[in-house]
């Protein structure tokens, strides 16, 4: 099986937030386009941070520790980590239950 192919289209997001709490907002959504095995380029990667911030209405958010977020802001950068990968699949455990309902609803 090409276990890489398969990673790149299920994108996992939990309950509990999955971030680098010494990282910016930015550095955690950035982290899983890194990789060397993606080759990305710098501009791909920016344009998916910036689309993925819109998004989610964390624009502003960027250049913050995630230390220093909400529950509601935590969760929407973990969300954030997972629609940069562009996965074909999203499995989530109730990852939305933080969010106000127009939030959700988005």
């Amino acid at each position: 099986a090409d276990w890489g192919a398969a990673e790149r289209d299920i994108a996992l997001v939990l309950q509990q937030y999955s971030l680098y709490p010494r990282y910016t907002v930015r550095q955690n959504l950035e982290f899983p386009l890194k990789p060397k095995i993606r080759r990305l380029p710098d501009a791909e990667i920016k344009d998916r941070v910036a689309r993925a911030a819109r998004t989610l209405r964390i624009e502003h958010l960027l250049d913050r520790k995630t230390d220093r977020l909400s529950g509601g802001e935590m969760q929407r950068v973990s969300i954030g980590r997972a629609i940069v990968r562009k996965p074909r699949v999203f499995l989530m455990d109730e990852p939305l239950s933080a969010l106000d309902a127009k939030l959700r609803e988005a």
